[in-house]
């Protein structure tokens, strides 16, 4: 009975299309990440509290420097279409150390906080890529169930730990305080060195532009 409740409550949660109240920041996120115009912007023209401004109390994790810290939803487009970007340049920078945090600072994104925390408290977080997948294309009930089948996953076991582990609460309560602190309101969001988030500004409307907004915060 509780696997099947809080299934369906990720299923309603996975079935919204909006990031709500806060998507209207977060459409501005994706504008930015995810045009292919060119930009004018140039390294010296960078400013603080217009491109980027300072965060604090953001746990690494164990990262060292240079690391990226992102938060994001698994049911959020913006997230979804930052992925294939984002593991790019990470391709071009094996000596980035990242982070990965779920946003839980919606009520209706809490659930979907749980699953990806207890894929990482299960040792399961290389099956990541194929469940955000599965929100991609519209999780359903069977495709859902085929996911623990294809990986060989105790389903129950899975909603157990995600319903009620300690360490998955901890961590959800910590990126609630990370991103409700420093008044963050959308997703994605990267934090570069836990200690400059970057910001929606027009200068930053196409990948490159973004991502050297990225290089130049890496080297502060």
């Amino acid at each position: 009975m509780k696997k099947r409740y809080l299934l369906a409550s990720l299923l309603m949660t996975a079935s919204l299309t909006a990031c709500s109240k806060v998507d209207e920041t977060a459409a501005a996120s994706t504008s930015t990440v995810s045009a292919t115009e060119n930009t004018s912007a140039v390294t010296s023209s960078y400013q603080e509290g217009v491109h980027y401004r300072l965060v604090t109390g953001i746990n690494n994790e164990g990262a060292q420097k240079p690391f990226l810290v992102e938060y994001f939803w698994l049911g959020c487009p913006h997230c979804q279409h930052f992925e294939e970007p984002l593991q790019a340049y990470k391709a071009k920078h094996p000596e980035l150390g990242f982070v990965r945090k779920h946003a839980v600072i919606a009520e209706h994104w809490v659930n979907d906080g749980r699953i990806f925390y207890a894929l990482a408290q299960t040792n399961n977080m290389a099956h990541f890529a194929d469940l955000f997948d599965l929100y991609k294309k519209g999780i359903t009930q069977e495709s859902f169930d085929a996911f623990f089948t294809r990986h060989n996953i105790d389903q129950e076991a899975f909603l157990k730990v995600a319903g009620q582990d300690p360490e998955v609460l901890t961590k959800m309560q910590q990126s609630f305080d990370e991103m409700n602190n420093n008044k963050m309101t959308s997703v994605p969001s990267i934090v570069v060195n836990g200690q400059y988030l970057i910001m929606a500004h027009e200068d930053l409307r196409s990948n490159d532009a973004y991502f050297k907004l990225v290089d130049y915060l890496l080297t502060k």
